[in-house]
């Protein structure tokens, strides 16, 4: 398979997991008193957040990628415990009980339970999982016929010995267990709905709404739903299964449990709930609910229920997003209700579920993919719009109300998502550093309601801006005493000028000019020494200022000392941390200054240090560790291209110790810790490459080198310190970067996207916090901190997203020119359109609303709109150069009855002007340019069409038998144009200029519903499909010199009812989401060319080409030694296996999930080998035949050819 001289191999990484959350869970995971966190389930992926108490939001501990689909969650809480676990079920057939490590924030499976065969069936149990409120068992259920109820055992806790260790609450895997299945089946039997009930201390009892269809097959006949309940009898270990006396209406939808001590269940039912208090009762209460004016009925589509120990708080959300709140009277004598009363309490956007925090919060997981969090400013009262319950039906009264602004609830804040992506595109970032260019990357996406740019980056908050008195090139921040608690001055320096500016730091900033500083001076480090003083080194020498400070903190005196280097030297670099300082000469000296403890003042040692070969171009000294008192080396960079370490301990101080060749020269260094046994060297070189060395803390040797270009600039460097983590390091080139280590102890480098400085340097302050940075650009001081601002908030990924408010859901998107694309936008059942004042869900029926928007998504802005005629729905669009003039060609259809193409003219400012519309005989689907023509989509047939002044002039029509509904033509090249159809094939189409036809040439093997393409070259095509799969086909190279020379190729007889050659399969693979667009690029400043994919839930996923043979060996046998650990027997003694594949998926079935996987290397499942321990490390390296440090290095390369 490697020899095959046409082969393509790809490396597949997914960049930004999917943002659409099926379902959420609220509790207390980490186990740690009074914090809750919250976890979201997408298709693939585990989310894990922890609200903010202080600013309300949401903060992402954990994302974990399971290699799987998954179906359901919930939670169940151990006995005597304050930690919850989690329950999943997932398409591998495989029930898993996962507990959350506080220390990792990684989830490991406790418990697996195989329960069926891999896939999703109607019959496969998993489509509905509810676990018993006290957590003693939990129900799983198909979609027809079968359920399960497991047991949830624990160990014995009492005793001694094991029955102690088992007890210890964090050997969670030692207490829990699941029980043999009990099987209940119940023929011809549809499961609606299903929820648990909160039964005490009694059996255990789930609630399900269903339906017998077995008289609709027989007679045809309307089956009437049926509320089920499934009661778990602990003492017989048995099920039972009754039914309520009377049936449910057909609208009823959701059943909501009703807390212990109340009992029952409600069931909605439209327009009103239903209360029933168990099954061996038959008393029935009916409560309207309250509706909107002049709206259809709003259905409830989820609820929240949060119990407190004599209370319960009950929310209710409606398919229109409205809230209402249900509040009861109960008779504690009789134990019975009795009323109910639902209250109008809010409108948020319309959810898939909602949560609550004890901390007042309400999590909205919206419908659309944002996940809001607002705050509960009032638990709401019994107004106008209250209704009370009834016996019956018929003597219900309902109230209307109108939504307004939020009442009870205040938005604290807002994720942005990026569900349903519906197109997007590659676009070139915005400038550099102070106006450089900058050819990085970024993606314009049209998804929910807005248009959305992501850019690879960190984003930060800007707290201060103000103008400087000159142009600095360097900036230091320092404190006056080593016991301060925050710095003192800001030091500026000019090395053109030859000038330092010293600033402080307090209530206000101003110059200072007693500060005892040279100010005359280029000044090259500024650094607070010994107890009380300050070192500035400068290039004429090194001068010290001792403060004296008086009981009060105040200066008294300053003295100063001068240090000089020999007549006709310059100083060119220094490197000083509080107790030691180097300094470069001009002369190829290295000078070491140490801080006498006795005099408490910098001393200078006897012996130099001369570079062998070359002038230095950076020093840098070591920062202390938290157990010593000062660096124990110090790396000197030289001219010649290399880097050597001096080591400063006493018996050979100034000795060389390693030394490492580089590819360029380095302009600027810095040495930091990474732990307690390694030292991180950073590397800032002369040809833009920023460079990441390891150097061992002993013996000073340098090893695992990790570059990365950064821009054409060259890399300076400072030290940034960060809350919670190792110190960090700003790079800065054609645009400020930060790296770091992450929270999964990787290394981390990210460009900085809201700022353009030119040099910074950190900034403590107690009142902007440790992680603040101060820089300059230009004449422009900025102080900012690191994180996530509203307008920006794109968690779980390294994007930086910025939304643009669109008038309807966004459908196509086309660019136009730099910076400015065109946005076709179609909203279903709105009742007029938008400049007409109507509502744009208010609509009956299928009434459309469309329009074109030109939307610069650099300044953020909407240039132009452009509305069509109400009920006319946009389809498609293509920009057309016809003449001199470009032209916007627009598909519409009107009543899919009556079709047209709206050719609009570009005018100035990306204004478009109706020319003429054109009528056809059908949908038209797909617009492609060809030259000063345009090709069109049109049900079965091809079409060319001519620029005319009344209307666009048939030109060609051609009948092609496989095409049924075309989603996208691209014109490749010459007269050859790629088109796929929605359900049929991609395939390759020639134009016939002598005969004016289209003849279709070559098409896939087997028929897909294709939904994005792009052209990779001349023959090769990179698609993907409505099931997930992303695939490349490419013509053989014989077909191609056929194609190019054989004219009787065009009347080859049509071959399964396709064209007669088909292409060559070179990639197949499984990426879990339905793409939605393609683009060759990369992320990358002078990265590989790779494929970069969108999905509809938002996935954003990458496939680097593999470049050689050696490569794709090492890469298949890592991923087969991962696989071997991961998909052990889940009956192995040591079940090291089921811990880490946290659901029980095979990788290999999952990635080939409908074909086999061809040609693709998954790197999501190679960077897994992060996570494990050091002992399954080495034995994965080792059965691969590498060292647990070349997989890891050969992992961070991959990643960094095309991505980050």
């Amino acid at each position: 398979m490697l020899k095959e001289p046409d082969a393509l191999w790809l490396y597949h990484l997914t960049l930004r997991p999917p943002s659409h959350g099926f379902a959420s869970v609220v509790g207390n995971f980490t186990g740690t008193k009074k914090t809750q966190e919250l976890v979201v389930a997408t298709n693939i992926t585990l989310e894990v957040y922890r609200p903010n108490i202080h600013t309300g939001s949401l903060e992402q501990l954990a994302c974990r990628k399971v290699l799987a689909l998954l179906r359901r969650i919930d939670k169940i809480r151990l006995p005597g415990t304050t930690k919850d676990l989690l329950v999943v079920t997932a398409d591998s057939g495989i029930l898993s009980v996962l507990e959350l490590n506080a220390e990792t924030m990684r989830w490991v499976s406790l418990v697996q339970h195989p329960h069926s065969k891999n896939g999703l069936r109607r019959l496969t149990p998993g489509e509905y999982l509810c676990a018993e409120p006290r957590g003693r068992a939990v129900l799983l259920a198909a979609v027809e016929r079968d359920a399960l109820v497991y047991k949830v055992e624990y160990a014995n806790t009492s005793g001694s010995g094991t029955d102690r260790a088992a007890s210890d609450p964090h050997k969670l895997s030692e207490r829990v267990s699941l029980s043999s299945p009990l099987l209940v089946t119940t023929k011809n039997t549809l499961t609606l709905y299903l929820c648990a009930l909160d039964t005490a201390h009694e059996n255990p009892m789930w609630a399900a709404l269903e339906t017998d269809y077995a008289d609709a097959r027989a007679g045809g006949v309307n089956s009437p739903l049926l509320l089920t309940y499934y009661e778990l009898d602990q003492g017989l270990n048995h099920v039972v299964r009754r039914r309520s006396r009377e049936p449910v209406p057909g609208s009823a939808t959701v059943l909501i449990p009703m807390p212990a001590h109340v009992g029952g269940v409600l069931v909605s039912c439209g327009t009103y709930l239903i209360y029933e208090d168990g099954p061996a009762k038959a008393k029935r209460l009916y409560l309207p609910l309250p509706a909107r004016r002049d709206a259809p009925v709003a259905p409830v589509v989820c609820y929240l229920l949060h119990t407190l120990k004599s209370d319960f708080f009950l929310l209710l959300h409606t398919a229109a997003g409205d809230l209402i709140k249900v509040t009861l009277s109960y008779d504690l004598e009789r134990e019975q209700v009795r009323s109910l009363a639902a209250t109008y309490f809010d409108t948020v956007p319309v959810c898939t579920s909602i949560n609550v925090f004890r901390a007042g919060y309400l999590f909205a997981n919206t419908v659309a993919g944002g996940r809001l969090m607002y705050q509960f400013e009032l638990l709401g009262m019994e107004n106008d719009t209250t209704v009370q319950s009834v016996r019956a039906l018929a003597d219900a009264l309902s109230s209307v109300f109108s939504p307004g602004d939020l009442q009870h609830l205040a938005l604290v804040d807002e994720g942005q998502a990026l569900a349903p992506l519906a197109d997007c595109i590659l676009s070139e970032g915005g400038g550099g550093a102070c106006g450089a260019p900058d050819p990085a990357q970024k993606l314009v996406a049209v998804a929910a309601r807005g248009l959305t740019t992501l850019e690879y980056g960190l984003a930060v908050s800007e707290v201060v801006s103000a103008p400087l008195p000159m142009a600095a090139s360097d900036i230091y921040t320092t404190r006056m005493r080593r016991d301060a608690s925050g710095d003192e001055y800001l030091v500026l320096t000019s090395a053109l000028a030859q000038r330092t500016l010293i600033l402080s730091v307090g209530e206000v900033v101003e110059e200072v000019s007693d500060s005892g500083l040279d100010t005359a001076q280029h000044t090259l480090v500024v650094q607070q020494v010994g107890a009380c003083a300050l070192a500035q080194v400068h290039s004429n020498g090194v001068r010290v200022v001792k403060h004296v400070f008086d009981a009060d903190g105040a200066v008294t005196a300053r003295n100063t000392t001068d240090w000089f280097p020999p007549a006709g030297i310059l100083v060119l670099h220094a490197s000083c941390n509080n107790e030691q300082l180097v300094v470069a000469l001009s002369n190829r000296e290295v000078v070491y200054f140490e801080v006498d403890a006795a005099a408490d003042q910098l001393a200078e040692y006897q012996a130099r240090f001369e570079a062998p070969d070359a002038s230095v171009t950076a020093v840098a000294v070591a920062s202390r560790l938290q157990d010593t008192r000062r660096g124990v080396f110090a790396v000197v960079a030289a001219a010649d291209d290399t880097v050597l370490v001096l080591s400063l301990l006493p018996h050979n101080c100034l000795a060389v110790v390693s030394v490492q060749a580089l590819s360029s020269a380095c302009r600027s260094l810095q040495v930091l810790p990474a732990d307690a046994d390694t030292f991180t060297v950073h590397m800032g070189l002369d040809n833009g490459t920023y460079v990441r060395v390891a150097m061992d803390r002993v013996s000073g040797r340098l090893y695992d080198s990790r570059p990365k270009y950064l821009g054409p600039a060259p890399v300076r460097l400072a030290s940034v310190p960060l809350l919670g983590g190792p110190p960090a390091v700003l790079a800065f080139s054609t645009r400020p970067w930060l790296g770091f280590v992450g929270r999964d102890r990787t290394p981390r480098l990210l460009p900085l996207v809201n700022t353009a400085v030119t040099c910074g340097a950190s900034f403590v302050s107690s009142d902007l916090g440790a992680d603040s940075v101060v820089g300059v650009c230009g004449d422009v001081l900025s102080i900012f901190t690191f994180g996530i601002d509203d307008a920006g908030s794109d968690r779980g990924s390294n994007f930086i997203s910025n939304v643009v408010p669109l008038r309807y859901t966004p459908r196509k998107l086309v660019r136009a020119s730099r910076g400015v694309c065109y946005v076709l936008e179609a909203q279903q059942n709105a009742a007029a359109t938008f400049e007409s004042g109507g509502g744009l869900d208010a609509g009956q029926g299928r009434v459309w609303a469309s329009c074109i928007q030109a939307v610069d998504h650099d300044t953020e802005t909407v240039v132009h709109t452009y509305e069509l005629a109400a009920n006319v729905r946009a389809i498609c669009m293509a920009v057309v150069a016809m003449g001199s003039a470009q032209y916007l060609v627009v598909g519409v259809s009107q009543d899919r009855a009556r079709h047209a193409v709206h050719t609009l003219r570009i005018a100035a400012d990306h204004l478009l002007v109706l020319v003429h519309e054109t009528a056809v005989d059908g949908p038209v689907t797909a617009l492609a340019a060809f030259g000063d023509r345009v090709v069109a989509g049109v049900g079965t047939h091809l079409r060319t069409y001519e620029m005319g002044k009344k209307q666009l002039l048939k030109k060609c029509s051609t009948p092609v038998e496989y095409l049924s509904r075309v989603t996208k033509i691209e014109h490749v090249n010459g007269a050859r144009f790629a088109v796929a159809d929605a359900s049929a094939l991609v395939s390759y189409v020639n134009y016939d200029a002598s005969h004016n036809r289209f003849v279709p040439h070559i098409a896939d093997t087997a028929s897909r519903a294709v939904t994005a393409f792009t052209s990779l070259d001349t023959r090769t095509v990179a698609a993907g499909d409505r099931f997930g799969n992303v695939f490349v086909c490419r013509v053989p190279q014989s077909v191609a010199a056929q194609m190019a020379n054989n004219v009787l190729t065009q009347f080859q007889d049509d071959f399964l009812n396709g064209p007669g050659f088909r292409f060559a399969r070179l990639c197949d693979f499984y990426v879990g989401d339905v793409p939605t667009a393609f683009m060759r690029g990369s992320f990358v400043v002078g990265g590989t060319n790779s494929l970069i994919y969108t999905g509809i839930q938002g996935t954003v996923g990458i496939m680097v080409p593999v470049a050689t043979q050696h490569e794709v060996h090492f890469l298949l046998l890592l991923e087969a030694a991962l696989r071997k650990v991961y998909e052990r027997e889940l009956d192995d003694a040591d079940a090291r296996g089921a811990r880490l594949n946290l659901v029980g998926r095979e990788q290999l079935k999952f990635r080939g999930y409908y074909n086999p996987v061809k040609n693709v290397v998954d790197g999501d499942f190679l960077e897994t080998y992060y996570e494990l321990d050091s002992a399954t490390k080495i034995k994965v390296a080792g059965d691969a035949g590498r060292t647990p440090r070349e997989m890891e290095r050969k992992l961070y390369d991959m990643r960094n050819r095309a991505a980050f």
